[in-house]
């Protein structure tokens, strides 16, 4: 494992997407010791997508995790989706955390409410009450924070809104198998926005495979612009990126420390 500062963030390379992974995992677990040893229940924020898939895996291994006494939020959800949609976020967290961990309470995102406002409210009167401590990520192909895409808004203290989705970030979807065709992806979703994501006092970021390397590389060695909305991580001291060795191909003297 290679670690070292980008700005204020904390950042370590491992050898592989499962090294990343089991790592990630046993920082999630540490963390929630250390909440749950002040507080009779803690708040997650976590995210979907096959960037998650070693992390969760990883989490099986830690029976230590308290999880009743641990309520789950999750980021975002396509707008008018169904929950039994295969595609849906409410789908994927029910199925690999809800499930399976039996966490307190899990929180999902009616991407098919309407009127869609009431939505919105409801998501962020829920971040505001549980005040969440952790929250568990990854990054886009375009950079993206959750389905926050560029230009992403820095400045917003609003916690949820309601995103246009870029073409690269719905042609990763297809690309990741998710939809059959551009056209089936949806164009709209709802969307913690980047002050929610990173309000929490811990923040995991998990990035691995070499197609989000020009991302990383943005993120970490570019400017800090909604242009690349990733690229606010680095001004983050509660921040914490797992790399693997195909996402941090692109990065300069790799092996300093």
């Amino acid at each position: 494992m290679d670690t070292r500062p980008f700005g204020s963030a904390h950042v370590a390379t491992f050898s592989s997407t499962d090294a990343l992974g089991s790592a990630a995992a046993q920082d999630f677990a540490d963390a929630v010791d250390a909440e749950l040893a002040a507080a009779d229940e803690v708040t997650v924020i976590l995210a979907t997508g096959n960037s998650q898939l070693s992390f969760v895996d990883a989490l099986h291994a830690h029976p230590e995790i308290d999880w009743s006494r641990i309520r789950v939020l999750h980021m975002d959800e396509y707008l008018g989706m169904h929950p039994d949609h295969p595609a849906s976020f409410r789908l994927w967290m029910q199925n690999r955390i809800a499930e399976p961990f039996a966490p307190k309470a899990f929180y999902g995102m009616r991407g098919d409410h309407e009127p869609v406002a009431e939505e919105v409210d409801r998501y962020a009167d829920l971040i505001r009450q549980l005040s969440p401590a952790i929250c568990v990520m990854g990054i886009g192909e375009n950079g993206h924070l959750a389905f926050n895409d560029p230009p992403a808004d820095f400045d917003t203290r609003d916690l949820v809104r309601i995103v246009e989705l870029d073409e690269k970030c719905r042609v990763q979807q297809v690309n990741e198998g998710h939809f059959d065709s551009l056209g089936d992806v949806p164009p709209r979703a709802l969307s913690l926005t980047v002050h929610a994501l990173t309000q929490p006092g811990t923040v995991l970021v998990l990035v691995p495979e070499a197609r989000k390397a020009e991302a990383v590389h943005a993120a970490l060695e570019g400017p800090v612009t909604p242009d690349c909305p990733a690229s606010i991580l680095r001004t983050k001291s509660n921040v914490r990126i797992f790399l693997d060795h195909e996402s941090s191909s692109l990065l300069s003297d790799r092996n300093a420390k």
